[in-house]
């Protein structure tokens, strides 16, 4: 008889095999439940991306310090409007790391305006050439020996204007204006191309203008085609026109891939990255009005979190490959006068769900003690907000430090680094005080967009002086019918090929932010999002916030120097550390083989460019340049 047998003989003769089996089941079930609610066995760590050390990781101001200026920026501060465009192209340069010299016709003179035999590309920041005066002349006869000149704002009709206008692809000007109420642009232009997006506010902002044959168009208004964005060749150089006349962040993207149309072929880093964040996640039960939960699914608010809203954004996750970062909160008291907080006492939920977002291989960070926003007594919340402000600092700093605290006793191993501002609010002090008092928050994850108060923390994408990597977030909730978010969701994807997204489970209890309407509306519209994204951006990575963080660190160090030759362009990269994404455009060739990274077609001549080393070299096919 063989040991096996003989085991399974005297099993079977053991009266309380039965009982065994049973025990065995509920052994077994409890040891998956423990994993699932202690959080201990989880995919967290197998991130893709790791963060940089902070001293490797330099603001892009810092970076591109001392660069050979390539481009030429010309304004004239006296005409309307010049200034505040200019610090949005500032911006944008600066994150393409387009080194510029400025002249400023109202300051300057003209007679300032240098050689432009240095420079790749002029950007023109004025509605009136006629400041310009006769170095209009000399500016077009450069154009037309090879250079790239770009009319970043919609221009003025005038004499000046009439005499360069075929230059511009311009048959005849008007001087009248019409209202772009969408902007539709084209497919080979951008990525999302080819769909309509509708502007916020339109205004009478865009030139009557009729085009030549010859010119190109790249975006026109949906409504009655007139166009936006269009190029056009003049002798051996290349002109570009944007009639928006809307300057807004939200547009950034739009004048990028203008800007991405002169020269033979621009390349600037972007990010690569996706990132979709649950606020207030995991923490106490909200509160708030539960009538439309009843409503719709006769639940309470707690059991509508765990049969339903959860469960479908484990759906949307395991769908679109989207791994959340939950921003923690220890509880909803008010206290901001405590130098040792209370600890949360129930840590079933926290162990729970946040158990459960780990396994997925999520990341949890913090939003807040409580959801008191960090702001000590210089802030003025006014009938905005009936928030308090923290005592002193002692008892800011105290909370931080409780809830870094609590989810290390609740969840050792997630780790957390990001913090999410409540309402997106945090002082300047507040803000200064987590750079030196908090060393383990190493990512804040704000606000993109102002909203007209000088409430919210309002970011740019990059690395702050302190070493603190700034990850504002673009677009919230469910989007349904919000087309302001849209138009910011393509714009983004351009700028920065980025996506940062993020929902509250309190929207199903504010009658304002989608609880009227119903979670079942909420999240056909998040999903139809997500359908967007994926099909715009089939590419893009979706990570966890150090992860984008990590992205981020190596944008805002990078630099790109275009070497262009008969049969090749090269890539040279400054601050390279061990990757880098570009987004790459060729004006005159088509790309080949390369050498130091990989190359993917998005479209049109748009290509994005994953460079594996500091010298990236893409070969032109033969025949394909000029």
């Amino acid at each position: 008889m063989s040991v096996v047998q003989h085991i399974r003989d005297r099993a079977g003769h053991f009266r309380w095999m039965g009982l065994l089996v049973v025990w065995a089941v509920f052994i077994a079930m409890a040891a998956v439940l423990l994993v699932e609610r202690a959080g201990v066995q989880y995919s967290a760590g197998q991130h893709k991306l790791g963060m940089l050390a902070a001293n490797d990781a330099v603001p892009a101001s810092s970076a591109i310090f001392g660069q050979k200026p390539t481009c030429l920026v010309i304004t004239d501060s006296d005409q309307t409007g010049v200034e505040d465009v200019k610090e949005q192209f500032d911006q944008i340069l600066l994150d393409m790391k387009i080194a510029h010299r400025d002249v400023d016709l109202a300051l300057d003179g003209a007679d300032a305006i240098p050689s432009l035999t240095s420079f790749d590309r002029v950007i023109v920041l004025m509605p009136s050439l006629d400041a310009l005066g006769t170095h209009l002349t000399d500016l077009m006869s450069w154009v037309n020996a090879g250079g790239s000149l770009m009319l970043g704002m919609t221009p003025e009709n005038s004499g000046y204007m009439q005499a360069v206008a075929p230059k511009f692809g311009i048959d005849t000007v008007g001087y009248e204006y019409t209202t772009a109420e969408s902007i539709v642009p084209s497919k080979d232009f951008m990525i999302g191309g080819g769909q309509r997006y509708e502007l916020s506010d339109p205004f009478k902002s865009s030139l009557l203008v009729s085009l030549r044959e010859t010119a190109h168009v790249w975006a026109k208004t949906g409504d009655t085609g007139t166009p936006l964005v269009w190029s056009s060749d003049c002798g051996s150089g290349h002109t570009v026109v944007c009639n928006f006349g809307i300057y807004s962040k939200v547009m950034r993207g739009f004048y990028a891939a203008a800007i991405s149309l002169l020269g033979d072929a621009t390349a600037y880093p972007v990010i690569n990255g996706a990132v979709f964040y649950l606020d207030d996640f995991p923490s106490p039960v909200p509160s708030g009005d539960s009538s439309y939960i009843k409503r719709d699914y006769g639940l309470s608010v707690a059991d509508f979190y765990a049969k339903v809203w959860w469960p479908d954004l484990q759906k949307l996750a395991q769908k679109y490959d989207i791994r959340y970062t939950g921003a923690m909160i220890e509880n909803y008291e008010a206290a901001v006068n405590q130098t040792e907080p209370v600890r949360q006492a129930d840590t079933a939920q926290f162990r729970y769900f946040g158990g459960m977002l780990l396994q997925m291989g999520g990341e949890l960070g913090f939003c807040g003690y409580n959801h008191q926003p960090l702001a000590l007594w210089d802030t003025d919340y006014g009938t905005l907000y009936d928030y308090k402000t923290w005592k002193n600092k002692e008892t800011l700093v105290a909370s931080l430090n409780e809830l870094i605290a609590f989810q290390d006793e609740v969840l050792p191993n997630a780790q957390g680094s990001v913090y999410v501002p409540p309402s997106n609010i945090l002082s300047a002090r507040a803000r200064k005080l987590i750079g030196t008092d908090v060393p383990r928050i190493k990512t804040i994850a704000s606000t993109y967009f102002e909203d007209g108060t000088d409430l919210p923390y309002v970011q740019e994408f990059g690395v702050s002086s302190d070493g603190i990597v700034e990850q504002p977030r673009i677009v919230s909730g469910g989007m349904v019918d919000d087309t302001y978010m849209r138009l910011a969701a393509v714009s983004e994807l351009n700028m920065h090929y980025v996506s940062t997204h993020f929902i509250n489970p309190d929207d199903m209890l504010d009658p304002d932010r989608g609880a009227k309407e119903g979670w079942k509306v909420y999240k056909g519209g998040l999903t139809d999002y997500l359908d967007w994204l994926t099909t715009s951006a089939p590419d893009l990575r979706h990570q966890t916030a150090s992860e984008c963080s990590g992205a981020i660190q190596r944008f805002s160090s990078v630099t790109v120097d275009v070497d262009t030759s008969a049969d090749a362009w090269t890539l040279s990269l400054g601050n390279f550390h061990d990757e880098a994404w570009l987004m790459f455009r060729a004006n005159n060739g088509e790309p080949g083989s390369v050498t130091g990274g990989e190359i993917t077609h998005l479209t049109g001549d748009l290509y994005l460019v994953k460079a594996t080393d500091k010298t990236v070299t893409i070969a032109r096919k033969e025949g394909s340049g000029q």
